[in-house]
């Protein structure tokens, strides 16, 4: 299911080191079934390669830009310099979310005894056509239910609901912020633990504080949904330094900025 028929100029693809030579190194494309690839040794590194081994090894799983092909020798040019670090880790994720997905599915073909075009059909194409990814439609399926489902047959919803419930992790968003507080009442720290207990009475989903010395105190928030965990740190924190104020003492509260 995950393979195409040949990738195109300057597409990035997901790669693995099959040969390592003196003058570049080959490599099998993971996306594209029956094509290999080359990278010279001048694509290998942004910087100049004295020994290549150093720098690549094979079985290495790494994505490459496409600068150049030959569809008759079924053989592609590569660039591993063209693909920024960054780029470089986040196709490599999506690659292995979209095979771990996929395992789930030819898994979940088994035991509805079909083949796995079938349910590819049924359950992959509708979730790829609503959500950015395989794996975020299945995780959407976990939370939402039946309202994320759009496209799928009815006959399949709870053998779907329940697949995705044994085999997909909660797509749960965190943040977290620094609250400070302080007084110099003689009942201080019980003004404090005041203070955070109407906090915490403010949440509306889980948030978790720890003490990290001086007055202060992390506070994280963890939702289904990023805009919600938001909200709910911010309620917190703001809870926490007003109470705080109003018992003559004094607060803080930041996000943290990752």
């Amino acid at each position: 299911m995950i393979f195409m028929d040949f990738p195109q100029a300057n597409e990035v693809i997901v790669c693995r080191i099959t040969r390592v030579l003196d003058y570049g190194v080959f490599v099998e494309l993971l996306e594209y079934e029956g094509i290999s690839g080359f990278v010279h040794i001048s694509q290998v590194s942004s910087s100049w390669v004295k020994n290549i081994r150093a720098v690549v090894k094979e079985g290495q799983v790494r994505a490459a830009k496409v600068v150049g092909f030959d569809s008759v020798k079924k053989q592609v040019d590569l660039s591993f310099s063209m693909v920024p670090a960054r780029l470089q880790r986040t196709k490599i994720d999506e690659f292995r979310s979209f095979k771990r997905s996929q395992k789930i599915l030819e898994m979940f073909a088994k035991e509805q005894k079909v083949s796995l075009d079938v349910i590819w059909e049924a359950i992959a194409v509708p979730l790829m056509e609503h959500y950015p990814s395989l794996l975020e439609g299945m995780q959407q399926l976990k939370v939402h239910r039946e309202k994320a489902a759009t496209g799928i047959d009815s006959k399949w919803m709870k053998s779907v609901l329940d697949l995705v419930d044994r085999n997909v992790e909660s797509p749960q968003k965190s943040v977290a912020g620094i609250l400070e507080l302080h007084s110099l009442a003689p009942d201080g720290v019980e003004l404090i633990k005041q203070s955070l207990g109407s906090a915490m009475n403010q949440a509306k989903g889980h948030v978790e504080v720890l003490y990290t010395g001086s007055g202060k105190f992390r506070v994280t928030s963890t939702s289904f949904d990023y805009k919600d965990a938001e909200r709910n740190l911010s309620a917190v924190g703001q809870m926490a330094v007003s109470t705080m104020k109003s018992l003559k003492g004094e607060g803080k509260f930041d996000v943290e900025v990752k």
